[in-house]
């Protein structure tokens, strides 16, 4: 096992020369002189989503986008590119500090002052490191909404859990531990983090229809601006809460649950659903967080300077394809 994890390293080492070869994140600030229609929307090097004005490309924003819809080369990037920055040298410690964090602050940061925000900081954090490797990745989000009824399915080309390169795996097995033996997080492919006590990834789904569907999410965003303590807890807690313990394994386990890549596709979703809830108004988009005196766990941000996700510091736009 030792061997072969020293030459998978080093097969990511190689490949992770090419990727910053080609897409590095200095790519993002290019304000280069293009050719574009006034006031048109295009891609940048990056595959930012930004306007044309006087010929140059401003206001970029990272797209996130549902992974069961991104194209299989798409999908592979990213996985790639979450399993390199987990083993490469240059960014595995930005990467490892952060896992740490989560798995240490998770109690102080499911409290309804500092879920979402502390969230949506942790996941553009978490998108820079990766961006570092290749600038073209942003977080997919994982919709479990809409396919309540066969979630834990892997047999489609789309389905999350498929055991080709371009899914997260499936099920582990109970034989051995519930170590995932299939895909790209396989127990001979990629292990946890010591920080998360390493050793393999580890899932045991209970196959039972999730009980909110696409219904009741929209029921939810559906909410008045009085009822958003409801709509947050129904969030951070019903929703939030869910998919954790129906996968189990590392997932269900809060002081490793960070490094289980399924964790950032699924806290995509949570901070989608805030986003939209969001864009019904700029009452919507400023309740309750700018009241909150302290700051977010392991930052040095308020919650008060994550709210608009088209203007996050560092210059950060976010925004969710549907």
């Amino acid at each position: 096992m030792r061997l072969r994890h020293y030459w998978f390293i080093v097969c990511l080492s190689n490949a992770w020369i090419v990727f910053e070869a080609g897409h590095s994140e200095k790519d993002t600030n290019d304000s280069s002189p293009v050719e574009c229609e006034e006031g048109s929307f295009m891609l940048n090097t990056c595959e930012e989503r930004c306007e044309c004005k006087k010929g140059k490309l401003t206001s970029c924003y990272r797209v996130r986008k549902d992974f069961t819809k991104m194209t299989i080369e798409d999908r592979k990037r990213y996985i790639n590119t979450y399993k390199l920055a987990s083993v490469h040298p240059v960014v595995k410690k930005d990467y490892e500090k952060l896992i740490a964090l989560h798995n240490t602050g998770g109690n102080q940061a499911k409290v309804p002052e500092a879920f979402l925000p502390f969230h949506r900081w942790f996941l553009v954090e978490m998108e820079n490191v990766l961006r570092r490797i290749d600038c073209r990745v942003t977080l997919p989000y994982w919709d479990w909404s809409k396919n309540t009824h066969h979630w834990w399915r892997g047999t489609g080309d789309e389905d999350l859990w498929n055991p080709a390169d371009h899914g997260l795996g499936g099920d582990g097995n109970y034989t051995d531990d519930n170590c995932v033996e299939d895909g790209a997080f396989s127990k001979d492919k990629w292990l946890l983090l010591d920080v998360s006590g390493g050793g393999c990834l580890r899932r045991n789904f209970t196959k039972d229809n999730l009980l909110y569907d696409i219904d009741h999410v929209k029921k939810t965003l559906s909410l008045p601006l009085e009822e958003f303590e409801q709509f947050e807890e129904t969030v951070r807690v019903d929703y939030h809460l869910l998919p954790h313990n129906a996968i189990g394994g590392t997932m269900m386990n809060p002081l490793i649950a960070a490094n289980a890549p399924e964790l950032l596709l699924h806290h995509s979703f949570m901070d989608k659903l805030w986003y939209q809830w969001q864009n019904k108004g700029d009452e919507y988009k400023n309740v309750y967080f700018p009241s909150v005196p302290f700051k977010l766990y392991g930052s040095k941000y308020y919650g008060r300077e994550w709210i608009d996700s088209s203007n996050l510091p560092g210059q950060v736009k976010v925004l969710y394809e549907e």
